[in-house]
């Protein structure tokens, strides 16, 4: 006769505790969701603004050998965009058989251009294609 009075009473003892858990929880989330409500105060403008770049590029300095002569490098060309039979090459557009840099454009194509002088030629792609990923 006792075992039948302990059953009920741990039932409720049980329904009794899981809804004061599920009370303090939803008072628990109430509160997570009013501290993102509130208004946070970040850094201003003008701070960010006088923050230096955080990447450092090393700049290698060479060292001349005695008798050396010192060559100045011209900076690579780089091929943005193609438009009919126009070029825009570092920045700028060029025409078909216009001069970049010493270099005239003899071939403007779908996807590069060829550029020539007395010494060489030289193909700028545009873009690199990459082998690894494919869209279908």
């Amino acid at each position: 006769m006792k075992k039948l009075w302990i059953i009920p009473i741990l039932g409720v003892t049980l329904y009794a505790n899981s809804e004061n858990r599920s009370e303090s929880l939803i008072a628990e989330y109430k509160n997570m969701f009013n501290k993102i409500g509130e208004k946070r105060i970040g850094v201003e403008d003008r701070e960010i603004d006088a923050l230096k770049a955080p990447f450092v590029q090393v700049e290698k300095k060479k060292t001349a050998s005695k008798g050396a002569v010192e060559q100045k490098s011209e900076p690579p060309f780089v091929l943005q965009a193609i438009l009919n039979n126009s070029a825009k090459i570092s920045g700028k557009w060029y025409p078909l058989h216009g001069e970049v840099n010493g270099m005239k454009i003899v071939s403007v194509r779908n996807n590069y251009v060829w550029l020539k002088n007395d010494e060489y030629r030289k193909k700028l792609t545009l873009g690199i294609k990459n082998e690894k990923i494919s869209i279908k």
